[in-house]
């Protein structure tokens, strides 16, 4: 019998849930926890964009993919978000991803969705597909007993329940989202997810000197002792603020926090602030950074006009896609984009611009690595002029 895929059914969820934790190498929550998550999963699914495969009725493959409005240098592009993607270890090599995700990306376009975006599991998969690393993140490593902030920062903070932040911290989110690229919308869902109570989990609120809320945090502590001196860790999950001197305040919170000796600042942007904040930076560390979000242009002319650029220059591309959402070749002049017969200045892969579309990749570098071919002398340095940005893209939110 040959594996059917299509969108599941309401009492399928659970069954389609258990075989996503198996993809995942997930343990089964208790029968409390289970129902809670089917509870948000279908407040927030779409079922005509929740995909399954079924072998003898069995899931083999889950997929899901929802819209969200994804902000790109100076403007915003609705995307495709697509999430939840699993095929069963009894099911592999069989085309089952690739009949999925081939399906949603044409759903995608036809709806007028002008990029697909994705968190990748593994850096070889998505490829294939067209989507190139767009926007990366950085675990940083602050030792907090050695940390002096240059400056004190602004505003007050105070911890407060999840509960009291919940209604606070979506506005702050958005003022963040907005001025940043890859960055995506939130949904009630999501908050409510993030700032379920938890036995370590702290949350605090920092408000600026007209006591309006101005900045968040969310973080998780864990105490340590090594010969009866405090050796605590603090693991920072949200930070945010509009103003950079609030932000400031907020960092220099977590440093002070007594008994932490470490504080872990997980999924943060490549051009953090904090850094800079500090008398001596060298008691910060990068402990890794990553590749994140993940950007598939589907429409570009749609794509390449929703977003600003750093100079007023013309530039043709001529894209490669072999699936042919973006093929072509596009005129590229004042924020405008279109198609065009014109020659070439640049020509590269669709991946290739995915990874450049926000301003992360260098087109210099990619040209080095064979994923842009320069026809026009000079055009690869146009295009780095014309695309760069000054805040670089930064995706904090997993989904």
């Amino acid at each position: 019998m040959a594996t059917e895929i299509r969108p599941i059914e309401d009492n399928e969820l659970p069954a389609w849930m258990a075989a996503m934790r198996v993809g995942f190498h997930q343990p089964d929550p208790e029968d409390e926890e289970r129902e809670r998550r089917e509870r948000q999963f279908r407040a927030e699914l779409d079922p005509a964009r929740t995909h399954g495969a079924f072998d003898d009725g069995r899931v083999v493959a889950t997929f899901r993919s929802y819209p969200t409005q994804l902000t790109v240098p100076g403007g915003f592009v609705l995307a495709d978000a697509v999430t939840n993607v699993t095929v069963a270890p009894s099911h592999r090599r069989r085309g089952l991803l690739s009949t999925l995700i081939h399906s949603d990306l044409a759903a995608a376009a036809e709806r007028g969705e002008a990029v697909a975006i994705l968190v990748a599991s593994e850096w070889p998969i998505y490829g294939r597909y067209g989507f190139g690393p767009a926007a990366e993140i950085v675990q940083y490593e602050l030792d907090a007993r050695a940390a002096a902030f240059a400056t004190p920062g602004a505003g007050e903070v105070a911890l407060v329940e999840p509960g009291e932040l919940r209604p606070l911290a979506p506005a702050i989110y958005e003022a963040h989202r907005a001025a940043t690229p890859g960055a995506i919308e939130r949904s009630d869902v999501w908050w409510e997810r993030r700032l379920e109570p938890a036995p370590a989990k702290r949350c605090a609120l920092a408000r600026d000197e007209d006591g309006r809320p101005a900045g968040l945090l969310v973080y998780e502590v864990e105490g340590h002792w090594e010969d009866w001196r405090p050796r605590g860790k603090l693991t920072v999950t949200e930070l945010f603020a509009a103003d950079p001197q609030v932000e400031a305040r907020l960092w220099r919170f977590v440093a002070e926090v007594d008994l932490i000796a470490t504080v872990i600042a997980e999924q943060r942007a490549v051009d953090e602030r904090l850094p800079w904040l500090l008398r001596d930076a060298r008691v910060l560390r990068q402990r890794y950074r990553s590749d994140f979000q993940w950007v598939r242009v589907l429409d570009a002319p749609a794509a390449l006009s929703a977003r600003s650029y750093a100079t007023n220059d013309t530039l043709v591309l001529e894209v490669d896609d072999p699936l042919g959402h973006a093929a072509g070749r596009f005129a590229l002049q004042a924020g405008r984009c279109e198609r065009t017969d014109a020659p070439a200045d640049v020509a590269l892969r669709v991946e290739a611009l995915g990874a450049a579309y926000l301003g992360g990749a260098s087109w210099g570098t990619l040209a080095a690595a064979g994923w842009v071919q320069e026809r026009t002398p000079g055009a690869v340095a146009r295009a780095d002029a014309m695309f760069g940005w000054v805040v670089r893209p930064w995706c904090a939110t997993l989904f």
